[in-house]
């Protein structure tokens, strides 16, 4: 499965180059001598859909914080129904009194691997190894966690979020303000997916578009 996401997203990604511009020819036969073209365009509007158009926010956005215990993180990530979700700090700004999400890290199904492996032997000192013990002995959610994750911003085009997603081979993206780098939503491959099928489906002709009734220059029968 880990191999599928980005396969698919690259699908995707090149279904989505192919869409804005599609032209379908009829071929000629012994009644038509001159062959009739139907050039179908999605309008440009629909390829500039942004990330905050899509994106899962408040108060539906789940997300986790630093010191929770790895176990409860596992069991709340299964009970959720999700295989990852942003590591967040929630800090009151004094000018405004609201309280942001600051963005701290991102936690997912693979930042549980290393603690399922047995016999690891680790060489302290080594920054991988050292990685990897940090996360085989955490005991809360910020051990464990990648922190600096890949974000997009809200005014990112999906186009971006898509390549990004493919790019790193991520199957979600935390989402933050443009302004203060804040975390304001969560993309995810799911979401690509759909925008992707819906634009695909708006550009695709409908049936009538291929009668013969309304293709000019076609003789009848």
């Amino acid at each position: 499965m880990m191999t599928t996401i980005p396969t698919l997203l690259s699908l995707l990604l090149l279904l989505q180059a192919l869409v804005p511009s599609l032209s379908f020819s009829v071929p000629d036969n012994q009644n038509q001598q001159q062959q009739q073209r139907v050039f179908i365009s999605t309008p440009t509007k629909s390829t500039n859909r942004i990330v905050s158009d899509l994106m899962t926010s408040q108060p539906h956005l789940f997300t986790l914080a630093p010191h929770t215990p790895v176990d409860e993180a596992i069991a709340t990530l299964l009970q959720a129904g999700v295989s990852g979700a942003p590591v967040i700090e929630r800090l009151k700004n004094a000018e405004t009194d609201q309280v942001v999400n600051r963005l701290v890290g991102f936690v997912s199904s693979f930042d549980f691997l290393p603690r399922e492996e047995s016999g690891s032997l680790v060489t302290l000192g080594e920054s991988e190894d050292s990685e990897t013990a940090r996360r085989i002995l955490g005991q809360t959610v910020q051990d464990i966690m990648t922190r600096d994750p890949v974000t997009v911003t809200t005014n990112d085009l999906m186009k971006v979020a898509a390549e990004t997603m493919a790019k790193h081979r991520l199957h979600a993206l935390p989402v933050v303000d443009a302004k203060h780098g804040n975390l304001v939503g969560i993309v995810t491959a799911k979401d690509v997916m759909r925008d992707v099928i819906k634009m695909a489906s708006k550009a695709l002709p409908s049936e009538e578009s291929f009668s013969q009734d309304n293709i000019p220059g076609t003789l009848a029968a």
